[in-house]
């Protein structure tokens, strides 16, 4: 459960209780930093009593468990993945999945990896690893032709996300 304390947006850092009881604080991209601002300011709703201090709120005014926030990706991703390569992936795992490819993609350690996703051991990030990353161009625009296609548009989330700078969006996702 993150709480409001946890997030520190002059730093730029989040503080997490993960596997196994242990905290680490992950620093968090500008635009990360600047969505979780704005959803404090603007989309969180108000809280009951017990669950002020918690960051994400519910619509029932509760804190998120693990199987909410696992309800949120499942719902989102069966929108944007064919039903049959849904059926083979964790929803929350997919997303720690993507924060290593991108970390290895932009250069950084695989010991800067372990420390993000909070791996005991090396081995277990060695995985990452062995992925090959030389078509992440053409898999990205077959992804994005494939999104476009099945889902609706929110003008909310475009809101959210701030599409309306859309160069520097493409040039973030040419990146991956």
């Amino acid at each position: 459960m993150l709480k409001l304390d946890d997030f520190n947006p002059h730093q730029k850092t989040l503080g997490i209780l993960g596997k196994g009881n242990k905290f680490r604080l992950i620093e968090l991209e500008q635009k990360t930093t600047d969505l979780i601002k704005l959803y404090i300011s603007k989309y969180r709703l108000k809280p009951k009593p017990f669950y002020q201090h918690r960051l994400f709120v519910s619509k029932h005014g509760k804190g998120f468990t693990r199987h909410g926030v696992y309800g949120i990706c499942k719902k989102y991703l069966s929108r944007a993945l064919n039903p049959k390569r849904f059926k083979t992936i964790n929803p929350v795992h997919s997303f720690r999945h993507s924060c290593a490819v991108n970390m290895l993609a932009q250069g950084n350690s695989i010991s800067d990896v372990k420390n993000r996703l909070g791996h005991e051991s090396i081995e277990s990030t060695k995985v990452y690893l062995h992925m090959d990353l030389r078509n992440k161009r053409e898999v990205q625009r077959k992804y994005l032709k494939y999104l476009q296609s099945t889902i609706t548009h929110d003008p909310k989330i475009d809101e959210l996300v701030g599409w309306e700078n859309k160069k520097e969006t493409l040039a973030w996702l040419d990146s991956l």
